[in-house]
């Protein structure tokens, strides 16, 4: 019988010695168990995976799959949540996959001048996600409210009513909108104040997000562990602050620090 050939999957990196418990750990292909590799200062959390599902040719199709590019991506996080246990964790992307072993190992010595920077940049601190979304029906309420005017008996005066008001409703909409906007740069600012780093990320698609409404914010934020209460604290917050406006604050993490690892990762 022919073996099954096996690739390594990579899921981050950590400082040798730093690595948490991952006894019983399942990864992406759930017949494999995480472990690591070690090599020098670095180590890697690693599982085998089967080829035939994540070799190239496969990986094609998959990723266009959107319920196996669902289930392929929550075991790699809860791997990371695992992970998350170190003080400092370097994130790989979904399906970071060597050959064998030692490709693992040739990573991690080209990493060697680069990655302990990264994982001293973000030792200590976790990623934390914020969306800010718009819910479209109490802010047409609010602007049919600011635009309304009194329709006059006479069908000649009615008649200029009826234009005076599309004119003001345009004007509450403008409004709205610049109150919006405002709102939107406040929220940023105040959670950026109590993060190391922050970062604006593009609006997700609605399809990927299933989030209804429109997506005002996707901030991505760098916080402090021991810091994690106080933001999420403001983040409710904030939160309160916005339903009567018709908006939402939706925080989730902490999350392995994804947009926060590269050289260029720096404060707003």
């Amino acid at each position: 019988m022919t073996a099954t050939a096996l690739g390594w999957y990579v899921y981050c990196i950590t400082a040798a010695g730093e690595v948490p418990a991952l006894d019983g750990l399942a990864g992406v292909d759930r017949g494999c168990e995480v472990g690591c590799v070690t090599e020098g200062e670095l180590s890697a959390v690693v599982s085998h995976v089967r080829l035939e599902e994540f070799g190239a040719e496969a990986l094609k199709r998959n990723l266009e799959d959107l319920a196996w590019l669902k289930q392929t991506g929550l075991a790699h996080n809860a791997v990371l949540a695992r992970a998350l246990a170190a003080d400092a964790v370097v994130p790989l992307r979904l399906c970071t996959i060597f050959a064998d072993e030692d490709g693992v190992r040739d990573a991690l010595r080209h990493g060697r001048d680069s990655l302990p920077a990264a994982l001293t940049r973000v030792r200590g601190h976790a990623e934390w996600s914020v969306k800010l979304m718009a819910d479209p029906r109490p802010l047409e309420a609010a602007a049919r409210e600011r635009g309304a005017v009194p329709i006059e008996s006479s069908s000649r005066a009615t008649g200029h009513a009826f234009f005076a008001r599309k004119r003001l409703e345009r004007v509450a909409r403008d409004h709205v909108r610049a109150e919006i906007e405002q709102a939107v740069e406040e929220t940023h600012a105040r959670l950026q104040d109590h993060a190391t780093a922050a970062v604006r990320l593009p609006p997700q698609d609605r399809r990927i997000s299933g989030r209804e409404g429109q997506m005002l914010l996707n901030g991505a934020y760098l916080v402090r562990r021991a810091r994690a209460a106080e933001f999420a604290e403001l983040a409710t917050g904030l939160d309160a602050g916005h339903r009567e406006t018709g908006l939402a604050l939706n925080l989730s993490g902490p999350f392995a620090p994804y947009n926060f690892v590269g050289a260029e990762s720096e404060r707003e």
